[in-house]
């Protein structure tokens, strides 16, 4: 299976909440300061593409709001904002690999609250018939009890949120919690991963060539927000200081990447769980369940496991988890699971904190245990004009926002 061979195989367009476009104004007003715009790219960074929009429209990059971020090797749309004041703001504005245009004109500037989720069509190539039949077979089993159309599936984090233990660094929270700050800094700025590029590759590598010579390697580094971290080192600050000063999107991504694994792995034992406590049959035993009630799929951070829509009772399809933290309570369902978690990880809810640090710390954020890929859709299997001998098929659906493209793609067994 292949996914994202080309940037057009791999679309991904926003979905605004309810009103809020046709909310827009005409022109800027006190009532309406931030001009609204759909951004449109393709192989570029969210927020590398904020910064060329922000360059022509006469703004900093700071004040190019937008809601999340877009994958990179994908053809994608989204809206952003800007202040309108001392802005230049044309209709219609472009550059290599992405373009804007003007909405119209809002009361806030864009945030996660407006926009409901996303719409994504994906090509998967380089198949064979039999996994192109296994596809087909799972989605008939992940078929929701929803509006047609739809898979219910868990609602798994994809290892795009993992950061450094995707390219098998490890978590960076472990060392935090530890205390051990020369470890997670290092882990963070200055160790090489081979799909580092650009700035960040730059970057990683000086770290790592010239790691305790301070000096040498402020004199270095490009200008860049990692740089702080490492003055405050040559200045003769501790690592728990050096850490502290790096962007804080960095440092607070280290947090939520750990307990986006803890949460996966108590969603993991349970999906077993709900397959293992499903009834033999359905409605009162009128539907029974046939074939396996719960669908496999390798992952670098652990199997996968997604029970079959027919064996997920009601209770299970509405229930929320918490990311951990110190103020988790441990009760219901769930609970049992997540305390299996914690003690595989030598760890108490009480050890999620980083001595020393006000923040980052281990916020609570609910989270559903499932999450329906809407208005799904599979294309019949041809030929892979691109891998000879294999087929490819396209698959669309809507997500809401949060939720993971890729995930929906494992329960496929891709």
């Amino acid at each position: 299976m292949t996914i994202r061979r080309q940037p057009s195989d791999f679309r991904v367009e926003e979905r605004s909440a309810p009103g809020f476009v046709e909310s827009l104004r005409d022109r800027p007003g006190r009532d309406a300061p931030h001009a609204v715009y759909t951004l449109a790219k393709a192989s570029i960074a969210t927020p590398d593409a904020a910064g060329f929009l922000a360059r022509e429209l006469g703004v900093r990059q700071g004040q190019v709001a937008y809601a999340g971020l877009k994958d990179k090797h994908a053809e994608t749309s989204q809206l952003v904002s800007v202040p309108a004041d001392g802005a230049r703001l044309p209709d219609r504005v472009e550059g290599r690999g992405w373009s804007a245009r003007l909405l119209g004109f809002a009361g806030q500037a864009v945030t996660a609250e407006c926009i409901t989720g996303n719409r994504f069509v994906i090509v998967v190539r380089d198949l064979t018939r039999d996994r192109v039949r296994t596809m087909e077979r799972r989605a008939i089993a992940l078929g929701g009890r929803g509006a047609p159309g739809s898979l219910l599936v868990v609602n798994y984090f994809g290892d795009q949120r993992f950061g450094s233990a995707r390219h098998g660094q490890g978590w960076i929270a472990r060392h935090l919690i530890r205390g051990e700050f020369e470890q997670a800094l290092r882990l963070a700025v200055g160790t090489p991963s081979r799909k580092d590029a650009g700035r960040t590759k730059k970057v990683t590598r000086a770290c790592a060539a010239a790691w305790g010579r301070w000096d040498d390697l402020v004199a270095q580094l490009p200008r860049c927000p990692e740089r702080a971290a490492f003055e405050t080192l040559a200045a003769g600050g501790t690592f728990r200081d050096a850490f502290a000063a790096l962007p804080y999107f960095t440092q607070a991504m280290s947090v939520e990447a750990y307990q986006s694994y803890l949460w996966n792995e108590t969603a993991r034992l349970l999906a077993r769980h709900i397959a293992d406590e499903s009834p033999s049959a359905q409605n009162g035993g009128a539907e029974r369940i046939r074939g396996p009630r719960l669908l496999r799929t390798d992952d670098p951070f652990g199997e996968m496991l997604f029970p079959v829509a027919a064996a997920v009772a009601a209770p299970w399809r509405t229930l929320v988890l918490p990311l951990l933290s110190r103020r988790t309570r441990l009760e219901g369902a769930w609970a049992e699971a997540a305390s299996a978690v914690l003690h595989g990880e030598g760890l108490t809810l009480d050890d999620l904190r980083i001595p020393g640090l006000r923040r980052p710390f281990f916020g609570e954020a609910p989270r559903p245990l499932f999450v329906e890929a809407d208005a799904f859709g599979m294309s019949p299997a041809v030929a892979d004009e691109l891998t000879r001998g294999r087929f490819r098929v396209t698959v669309s659906f809507d997500l809401p926002r949060g939720a993971y493209a890729t995930v929906v793609l494992r329960a496929l067994g891709e």
